[in-house]
């Protein structure tokens, strides 16, 4: 997969997944909610993306959220963050909404 395929498949994910929480379609695990509130006080990386997901319960790994976390880790490790700006900026809301 081409990084410009990696970069909007995460931004139309990240999105979808808000809309889902939004509207009451997905709720997320308890530890969905833990893994996005430490996300959100991080500076992202792929290897901090890496660290969250690894020993995360099998509630969590098998959650909607990692789906969204797990290829956003391997984006950050590919590129430079100015060239997934939008679909990071979609991955923040999602993250920002689930730790409120």
């Amino acid at each position: 997969m081409t990084t410009t395929a990696m970069t909007d498949a995460l931004e139309r994910d990240a999105r979808a997944l808000l809309a889902a929480y939004d509207d009451g379609s997905w709720c997320p695990a308890d530890g969905e909610f833990a893994l996005a509130g430490d996300l959100a006080r991080v500076h992202w990386s792929g290897s901090v993306f890496r660290a969250a997901l690894r020993g995360m319960p099998p509630s969590v790994r098998s959650g909607r959220l990692v789906d969204v976390l797990d290829p956003a880790a391997a984006l950050l490790e590919l590129v430079d963050t100015s060239g997934a700006r939008d679909a990071l900026l979609a991955l923040r809301q999602l993250v920002d909404a689930l730790a409120d």
